[in-house]
């Protein structure tokens, strides 16, 4: 009777042991569960924080590479500026002297053009001249001439070296004039021809003496030729030619220089 009268607070009993003991299982499991997902959950936020940590160092290093790079290229743009306004004025400068250079051209062609018609003039001038000097050294004086003709006409020749031979054609022969020289050489006097000693007074008057000392003549230029002069003078002649070579001291001596012929 008592039994059965128990039963169904002994079920009650029987239920709350069970559901006592069930909870902590289910809850227990509910907490893994809710773990797992937490460490999920952090796992892959920390993997977004290393890629997001990966992304920003890389971003700094380009950062870093893309600054140096506008500096270095900054750098580069002032110093191609700086060039380029060097290069500029260089640029203008060399115009300014292309410009001066070819009026200078200009300027050197004309002066080339009037120097070398002057030339010209000078040299047959200076021929002219030797033509009608006395007869002295002429195969060297003709030779000379001859020089400067073909000089004339080489085109390679500068202006400035035509200039230069010319003027020292004429400095040879101004110098002829203040100098006496005794050589030896063969001349035509009373229709023969006769090796002499030739005396060169400048270019005032020339004189030979035969080598035996016996006749003495001078060149007349209107004659062009040798005329014999009077045998009072070989003694007079024949010291004047010791003291152009230097053989006996200078003393006065009487020679014949003639009249002054006008050319």
């Amino acid at each position: 009777m008592f039994h059965r009268e128990n039963m169904p607070f002994k079920l009650f009993i029987t239920a709350v042991f069970v559901w006592f003991t069930c909870l902590p299982l289910c809850f227990a499991q509910n907490i893994d569960t809710t773990s797992r997902a937490v460490r999920k959950e952090i796992s892959r936020a920390m993997d977004v924080e290393k890629n997001i940590q990966e992304r920003k160092a890389a971003w700094n290093e380009e950062s870093a590479t893309l600054s140096d790079r506008f500096l270095r290229l900054e750098t580069e743009k002032k110093q191609l500026k700086t060039k380029l306004e060097k290069l500029e004025l260089l640029q203008r400068i060399e115009e300014k002297k292309y410009i001066e250079n070819k009026r200078k051209q200009v300027e050197a062609n004309r002066v080339r053009n009037h120097l070398s018609a002057y030339l010209d003039s000078v040299l047959i001038k200076l021929e002219t001249h030797v033509n009608q000097d006395l007869p002295f050294l002429s195969a060297e004086r003709q030779a000379r001439i001859n020089s400067l003709k073909e000089m004339m006409v080489d085109l390679t020749e500068s202006s400035a070296e035509k200039f230069r031979r010319i003027f020292e054609a004429l400095q040879i022969e101004t110098e002829y004039g203040s100098t006496v020289e005794a050589t030896r050489q063969t001349i035509t006097l009373e229709g023969q021809s006769v090796l002499a000693d030739v005396l060169r007074l400048g270019r005032i008057s020339l004189f030979c003496q035969t080598l035996d000392k016996k006749k003495t003549g001078v060149f007349d230029k209107a004659k062009k030729g040798w005329v014999l002069l009077p045998k009072k003078v070989n003694s007079d002649m024949t010291k004047a030619l010791s003291m152009a070579r230097l053989e006996r001291s200078i003393e006065l001596v009487k020679l014949p220089l003639g009249r002054i012929v006008k050319q």
